[in-house]
């Protein structure tokens, strides 16, 4: 019998064509008997929570990129700022921590039926009288210790080069290795020094003069404005959390640096009396000006007390003979710092303003090179503004723990 699909070759090849639409058909279905579009579903449906995490934590970290480098730029900015607009920035500061430390004065004063103008005008009249009455007294010795400076640095040069006789020595030595080695051989350098251009007194008092009047005249408004300068702010304020916030971060301001400059300016007179009453029994000559002088420097933590130590060293070279005597004003003056610093001070402030000596240490390199003296002196306080404003800050207490000691 003939075979039909060989008998009939169209019909043949018809269902080879047909065989073989139906074989992929067969093929791509799985044992489950699931087509492959419903499979490709679930795995697209299971790996989109993962996808969606993935693109929401690199969006969190490029967010917090931009958060640092904006933190960066914003620092750097400031900084600038206050370094090319110290003239301008300075007396609003000075100003601030003055007010500062006469609010609780304020506060008493104007409870009653005192006025607060006339309290703020009283208040400003006595701490300008006060600092002119200190300045008088201290003029006089002043100006004559600076007349006799030039006696006293040619009499106290001889004991420095005997006491830097063994470096010098040394330096001789390591001066003729190098010429033995060959290293010391150089040509022959000429040194041209320019001294720098004298300032003149016209030009500079009145400069001085503008800005203690506007030291002045700032201190007598933020007592009798400061108020409400701070209710203003809080009508600013959108909800009643930052609100509260703002109001704890100024109390907590005024309340910690009053108690910080009433502290330090308390022990620091006394630093100042002992220092008198020891250099009185020591003989040393001007005992009221170096007191007064060790009574401002104690403001500026350890960079003061530094400069005292070495102006009394270069006063007892100058007028003791001996170098034991000549360094017991030195000696005395710093055993009296370490009480005040070590025992007076932190019973007084207590646990309050605890701040870390490194932090303390670089915040005064960094803004007495922008500011000079006012720098130092003005320093510790921001600092302790700083402190508590990172304190007070949802998202800052890492920095303010970082501060602490």
């Amino acid at each position: 019998m003939a075979d039909p699909l060989s008998a009939d070759p169209a019909m043949s090849v018809n269902g080879n064509e047909e065989n073989a639409r139906k074989e992929p058909v067969a093929s791509v279905n799985d044992d489950s008997g699931k087509p492959p579009s419903d499979s490709s579903k679930d795995t697209s449906a299971s790996s989109s929570p993962a996808l969606n995490r993935a693109i929401r934590e690199s969006q969190l970290d490029l967010n917090s990129r931009i958060h640092r480098l904006l933190g960066i730029l914003v620092i750097g900015g400031g900084l600038y700022t206050c370094y090319f607009a110290a003239e301008l920035i300075l007396p609003i500061l000075l100003a601030l921590f003055l007010a500062l430390l006469l609010s609780p004065l304020m506060k008493r004063l104007s409870s009653g039926w005192l006025p607060r103008w006339i309290a703020a005008l009283l208040l400003i009249l006595i701490s300008v009288s006060s600092v002119v009455g200190i300045g008088n007294a201290l003029y006089t010795p002043a100006s004559e210790w600076v007349a006799k400076a030039p006696k006293v640095m040619r009499s106290v040069t001889p004991k420095l080069k005997s006491l830097m006789r063994p470096i010098t020595e040394a330096n001789k030595v390591g001066e003729s290795l190098s010429e033995i080695t060959g290293e010391g051989k150089s040509g022959n350098k000429t040194v041209v020094v320019q001294a720098p251009p004298k300032a003149s007194l016209l030009s500079t008092t009145p400069r001085v003069l503008a800005s203690v009047l506007a030291v002045v005249l700032l201190t007598y408004f933020f007592l009798l404005y400061g108020d409400t300068v701070l209710r203003r702010t809080l009508m600013m304020r959108s909800t009643w959390e930052q609100k509260r916030i703002t109001v704890d971060i100024v109390r907590s301001i005024q309340n910690d640096l009053s108690r910080y400059f009433l502290t330090v300016c308390s022990t620091s007179i006394l630093l100042g009396v002992a220092t008198i009453a020891l250099l009185w029994v020591l003989k040393v000559e001007n005992p009221l000006l170096w007191g007064a002088l060790a009574a401002l420097l104690n403001l500026t933590p350890y960079v003061g007390p530094l400069i005292m130590v070495g102006l009394l060293s270069m006063i007892g070279l100058s007028q003791f003979p001996s170098l034991g005597e000549a360094f017991l004003p030195a000696a005395g003056y710093m055993g009296l710092h370490l009480l005040e610093s070590q025992m007076a001070t932190p019973l007084a402030l207590g646990h309050t303003i605890n701040l870390n000596p490194l932090a303390i240490i670089l915040w005064l390199m960094i803004w007495g090179w922008m500011w000079g003296i006012l720098g130092l002196l003005l320093a510790v306080p921001m600092l302790v503004c700083l402190k508590i404003i990172c304190s007070r800050v949802e998202g800052l207490q890492g920095w303010a723990v970082m501060l602490e000691k």
